[in-house]
């Protein structure tokens, strides 16, 4: 399975290929594959803050272009394979082609970011889009409201996908002392109907250790869900902290299908996975992925506290420490702790 924020990008590429398609009124696997790598392009730019072609970080319809020019020249350079085995008027016009379509793509994804009130307002918005963007008017002809229809049918599709709600489970926010901007979540369920017995009985089998992946797994779709609202509604998002369980890391790597999970750049960008220093300690080639991680460790055992943290601190593996218990007469030792690379983290008392 894949993350959900990843599903929903490949919907909205393919879906744009669509209106390209429909605007340059010509099909074939060729002009899809040219449409689906510059509109892979924009997702990357607009959603993910990658630029492949640039040196940027930052979106605007300026760095679009240079991005898809990029792009552009990289396809030109691969076609120059084919120079010598095809006919030289389909190798020259399909050329041409490449270039076509980058122009159209840069406009079209305009169309990506248009708001609709509701379903009813999208015939309203994309005729004004017509009467603004003459390029697409031009080129779309007389398959405008082919194209409206196709806008009206992702706008309902990703209104169903953004207005889902997981009926069974929800997130407990955790906080952390003294720093605001970072937050753990952990998954709870959410049944409200059942009487407190039976609530107790659905609470133990969810914690079951058989069920460690199924509950990660949850946990990772239901924060990816978040991710894309705060997205789209340009809310800001904090640094989100979550356990992966010691038994979903073995021979040096995290499991198959938890990887898939994570592997998206937006849940990477915000979220790390907390893992205790001993699985650290004995599986460190896991760690060396491009995602976030945090540490955790137990102190309330620990007598030489300041060994153990710069013990830690020296691995240099991640930039946080969550302590998840500890002495009394050690909070003040935790609270103060200051240093410019690893910051330690004590959870608000509930």
């Amino acid at each position: 399975m894949n993350n959900l924020i990843t599903v929903f990008m490949n919907y909205k590429i393919n879906r744009l290929v669509e209106y390209g398609v429909v605007t340059y009124q010509k099909d074939s696997p060729f002009i899809r594959s040219i449409f689906g790598s510059y509109f892979q392009n924009y997702v990357d730019n607009y959603y993910y803050g990658i630029f492949n072609t640039i040196d940027e970080v930052v979106y605007n319809r300026k760095n679009l272009k240079l991005e898809l020019s990029g792009m552009m020249e990289e396809l030109l350079y691969d076609y120059q394979d084919y120079e010598k085995t095809m006919d030289p008027e389909e190798y020259e016009g399909n050329r041409k082609i490449i270039h076509d379509l980058r122009d159209i793509a840069y406009e079209l994804v305009l169309i990506d970011t248009l708001t609709f009130k509701d379903k009813d307002d999208v015939e309203n918005v994309m005729n004004a889009f017509f009467e603004n963007n003459k390029m697409v008017a031009e080129r779309v002809g007389n398959k405008k409201d082919k194209l409206i229809r196709l806008v009206r049918e992702t706008y309902v599709m990703e209104q169903k996908i953004l207005q889902y709600q997981n009926t069974y489970f929800t997130i407990r926010e955790k906080n952390f002392l003294k720093y605001d901007d970072c937050v753990f979540y952990e998954l709870i369920p959410n049944i409200k109907s059942l009487e407190v017995y039976r609530k107790g009985l659905i609470e133990k089998v969810i914690d079951n250790e058989e069920f460690v992946s199924e509950r990660l797994e949850c946990l990772i779709q239901t924060i990816s869900h978040m991710l894309l609202i705060n997205f789209l509604e340009k809310k800001e998002t904090k640094k989100i902290f979550i356990s992966l369980d010691d038994s979903l890391v073995s021979r040096g790597s995290i499991k198959e299908e938890i990887y898939n999970l994570l592997d998206n750049p937006m849940f990477q960008k915000y979220v790390y996975l907390a893992v205790s220093y001993n699985t650290y300690l004995s599986q460190r080639a896991a760690f060396t992925e491009d995602f976030h991680f945090a540490c955790v460790q137990d102190f309330s055992h620990i007598n030489d506290v300041f060994q153990k943290i710069d013990s830690i601190y020296n691995e240099g593996f991640s930039h946080y420490l969550i302590v998840n218990d500890y002495k009394e007469t050690d909070k003040d030792y935790f609270m103060n702790y200051k240093n410019e690379v690893m910051k330690v983290l004590l959870f608000e008392e509930e």
